[in-house]
């Protein structure tokens, strides 16, 4: 393929769409109408001699060649970032589309801050927040997330890491439980063992850290209901006899839905939180700005 045929505003518009599943959706992230993104895509269709998106449940769903493009795109997009930019001053006025991978504790603790943050000093800013998975780090070097929060030991090279913050579990249960009715006694061990128990299962976490204290102990809960969430545990512990193990910092969003909380009646390391990114992003002033404001929201 001749590259003097190829218009980077063609990947740009490749990007959009591939994140949005809309040329409708891409339209207002490119500042570009619809019959101009639709132009565009059929631009880069005859150019690559392939649909690249077909319509499928009023989406349009990447065909097997647009599939393998959307990394390798993702990352020269970001590398002609890096190039293009001096430093990060002017993000405050540009249009800039971030996109962070984030689990719901992020999303219930950091979110609200970051988002408030962002409406003050860069409101032409967009978010998009993407959930925490098994494909995680390949996201990142494939250029799809700027960075993520990052909950389990931080992984090695090419990926790099900043210390936000750590936290303990707390136990929850509603209002009504038996185990209220303990009171000072505080709760035991086999107390904490004999109810059902609610956790959340994310696809990047492994084994929770409970359960490997109780395995090397000899003891196991038994699991009612495993969900994506907290938040989702939170609501659906309520008024049952269930139980849920949380991050402290939870704590006010549990109570405010009629849960309360008790100590845990056994000791776990605290849980360090942390900011992930690909190398290849290190020295982006773009993704420093970004990394800079997360830090400051913890």
């Amino acid at each position: 393929m001749n590259l003097n045929r190829i218009d980077l505003n063609l990947l740009v518009v490749f990007d959009a769409i591939a994140r949005t599943g809309s040329v409708k959706d891409a339209a207002p992230q490119l500042a570009l109408s619809q019959p101009a993104v639709s132009h565009a895509l059929n631009r880069l269709r005859v150019l690559m001699d392939d649909p690249l998106f077909v319509r499928a449940r009023n989406r349009l769903v990447p065909t097997e060649r647009a599939q393998s493009m959307i990394g390798p795109v993702a990352g020269i997009l970001q590398s002609v970032r890096v190039l293009m930019r001096s430093d990060g001053s002017d993000i405050v006025e540009d249009n800039r589309h971030f996109r962070i991978g984030i689990s719901d504790f992020a999303a219930l603790t950091i979110v609200p801050r970051l988002t408030r943050k962002l409406q003050q000093i860069a409101p032409n800013v967009t978010l998009e927040l993407i959930n925490v998975g098994e494909n995680t780090l390949n996201q990142l070097a494939g250029g799809e997330l700027d960075c993520t929060f990052w909950g389990l030991q931080p992984p090695e090279s090419p990926y790099l890491s900043q210390f936000l913050f750590h936290d303990s579990f707390v136990g929850f249960c509603s209002a009504d439980h038996p185990l209220v009715e303990l009171g000072d006694q505080g709760v035991s061990i086999d107390d904490y063992l004999f109810y059902p128990h609610a956790i959340a299962q994310f696809r990047a976490s492994g084994t929770s850290p409970i359960d490997v204290f109780l395995k090397g102990i000899g003891r196991h809960r038994a699991i009612a209901l495993r969900s994506p969430s907290f938040m989702s545990n939170i609501t659906a512990i309520v008024g049952t006899k269930m139980i849920a193990t949380l991050p402290s910092l939870l704590e006010s969003i549990a109570l405010s839905q009629g849960l309360l909380s008790f100590p845990l009646p056994f000791l776990i390391p605290n849980f360090n939180y942390s900011l992930v990114w690909h190398r290849r992003t290190e020295a982006d002033p773009s993704g420093i700005w970004l990394r800079r404001l997360l830090v400051e929201m913890r």
